[in-house]
């Protein structure tokens, strides 16, 4: 933990860390609390974040946020492995859906007529019923920061756009942009996350790992349960009880028992650096 020193050993760490984090940023006011975690207290945050949190408390208040529309997020870190959990509700819309770069075209010609015909560089990357905007128009500049149209593409190099007629004659260049919609989606409760655990990778030969880290995790919850601490460090005999746990928990495919080992004999530790990174992960999510 970054803000704390020798000294601050056996204190309250959010009160040993509430002055340093306090003087990060002068506007946000940073107060500690010590107290019970009740529905009385939490109904009054945007945004609940539980660390180091017994998955009985996390299930509870987890249930608690989303039936009130409470946005909820775990992190937590055990020796070298971490995990972010992020339930934003029922009705959760993304402004911005798509990743990369926005798709345009750049504009070779624009018909006056009801509808008026777009020829342009490529629309592969447009659909049917896009909402596009023009900018840079010479000529017809009444497309110029126009509210956005809906399109129909035609073929691989026209776009059919709203009535033109009126407008004045097309002379050269403009940029059409098709322009991203928000999009609503819809969020699972941590209870129902657990029962049916949605593991996307990037490599497929990652999500053994990923699925056994999972199982992991929760083996280590129920560890915690059953012997009121966690497994002590490069103790086999722990390492084998989390993953007899671990066996029990029925995981989805295969289980790497190597990978439990390990995990299991380090989860006793915390380290900086991957604190840094999972807590950076899940202050964005925070933002969001």
């Amino acid at each position: 933990q970054f803000l704390l020193g020798e000294s601050d050993l056996g204190q309250n760490r959010a009160k040993a860390s509430q002055r340093a984090l306090a003087e990060l940023n002068p506007h946000v006011v940073v107060e500690t609390h010590s107290g019970e975690l009740s529905e009385a207290f939490l109904a009054s945050f945007q945004v609940v974040v539980l660390t180091e949190s017994p998955l009985e408390e996390q299930l509870r208040i987890g249930n608690f946020c989303h039936a009130q529309g409470i946005c909820f997020i775990v992190a937590d870190t055990k020796g070298l492995a971490g995990q972010l959990f992020c339930d934003f509700g029922e009705h959760f819309v993304i402004d911005d859906p798509a990743e990369g770069d926005p798709v345009s075209a750049t504009v070779q010609h624009i018909s006056q007529g009801n509808p008026g015909v777009v020829t342009c560089m490529g629309t592969e990357d447009f659909q049917d019923g896009d909402l596009v905007t023009f900018s840079g128009v010479q000529g017809m500049t009444e497309l110029n920061g126009q509210e956005p149209v809906p399109v129909r593409v035609l073929d691989t190099s026209r776009l059919e756009i709203s009535d033109t007629s009126s407008f004045s004659p097309y002379r050269c260049g403009g940029l059409v942009s098709r322009v991203q919609q928000p999009e609503e989606c819809s969020h699972e409760p941590l209870c129902q996350a657990l029962e049916e655990p949605k593991i996307k990778v990037a490599n497929p030969e990652d999500e053994p790992r990923s699925r056994s880290l999972h199982t992991a995790f929760q083996a280590l919850h129920a560890f915690r349960r059953e012997q009121g601490r966690l497994p002590r460090p490069r103790a086999p005999a722990d390492a084998e009880r989390v993953l007899e746990l671990a066996r029990s928990l029925s995981p989805q495919g295969p289980l790497d028992e190597d990978i439990v080992r390990a995990f299991a004999s380090v989860s006793a530790g915390g380290l900086c650096p991957v604190a840094a990174v999972v807590g950076a992960l899940a202050a964005q999510e925070v933002l969001k």
